[in-house]
């Protein structure tokens, strides 16, 4: 009997806080419920049909239940000369808006990062074109461009040039386009440059400066490298922005002249509520979700690998 006694398993007290971890857990399920269920109906849910209308002839006009076409739509879009075409014109949006807006913002930040009386009123006289509605700030750049009494034909002509049709003639609408997109992003670019700029220990910058190293130095030995995660975080989401353009190209050119300006969205516009080309705009959806997903796993995994900065 003893060594039965023995051999039985020691009997463990209950954790405590064990039941309050619990009890924690299953709130949070509770709390979090309610956006998970938002999310399933207003966007999961979409999305599963988008992909399901992409395989189908779906008219967003007409009550008939779509029916398969298979592929049918994917390979149109390589047909389309006006699909590849928008999608050109959406890499030259990203490649030129993205970066540019990065290092005017960059530069912009690293000018105002020295106290001085009103800075703060020069950045937020930075910051107010990304806050203010697109449609209206557009409205106001088409009016200044425009050729008959507009800001910068008035230049133009100081200069003994003819009035220039800066929205309808190319190359000038897609340099319109970029331009303004551009004046838009920086003072965002700027704000998130100047808080980062701001956590960087002035230990380092005081230690450069005994070392004989002037400003310029510390800025592209010290403050660039530390500035890596911030420039990898603005890439990301500058790139997703810029692969969805919209608004600007819609009542900047609508598109024009003869689609030079057509983005995807656009173009994904035009298909499904103009010409109710319903499958053919979601196949074009689902092409751009999935370039999307893309880029942005690409630059993850670049990101991922730069775990340590090293300050040279």
């Amino acid at each position: 009997m003893a060594s039965a006694v023995a051999a039985r398993p020691p009997v463990r007290a209950p954790r405590r806080g064990a039941g309050l971890h619990e009890r924690e857990g299953r709130a949070g399920y509770v709390l979090v419920a309610p956006t998970t269920v938002l999310l399933a109906i207003f966007y999961l849910y979409p999305l599963a049909q988008t992909v399901v209308f992409s395989f189908t002839d779906w008219n967003p006009a007409s009550p008939e239940v779509p029916s398969a076409v298979g592929l049918d739509n994917y390979a149109a879009l390589t047909d389309t000369g006006g699909f590849l075409s928008a999608l050109g014109h959406t890499g030259l949006y990203v490649l030129v808006v993205v970066p540019v807006s990065m290092a005017v913002g960059l530069f912009l930040a690293a000018l105002l990062n020295t106290p001085f009386r009103g800075r703060s009123v020069y950045r937020a006289l930075i910051f107010t074109p990304y806050i203010a509605p697109t449609v209206g700030s557009a409205l106001i750049f088409t009016y200044l461009l425009t050729p008959l009494g507009g800001l910068v034909n008035s230049v133009v002509e100081l200069f003994g040039a003819r009035p220039i049709a800066f929205l309808t003639t190319t190359p000038w609408a897609m340099v319109s386009v970029l331009v303004f997109s551009i004046w838009q992003q920086v003072g965002y670019m700027m704000v998130i440059y100047s808080a980062a700029l701001s956590g960087i220990p002035s230990s380092y910058h005081e230690a450069a400066t005994i070392d004989g190293a002037g400003a310029v130095r510390r800025f592209f030995s010290i403050s660039l490298p530390l500035l890596a995660p911030t420039s990898g975080f603005l890439a990301i989401t500058g790139i997703v922005g810029a692969l969805q353009v919209f608004t600007q190209v819609y009542v900047l050119t609508g598109g024009g002249p003869l689609g030079s300006t057509s983005t995807v969205i656009h173009w994904i516009y035009q298909q499904g509520f103009v010409f109710f080309n319903g499958g053919l705009a979601t196949a074009a959806s689902v092409v751009l979700l999935l370039i999307g997903i893309a880029v942005t796993l690409v630059q993850l995994l670049v990101l991922n690998r730069r775990d340590t900065v090293e300050l040279s």
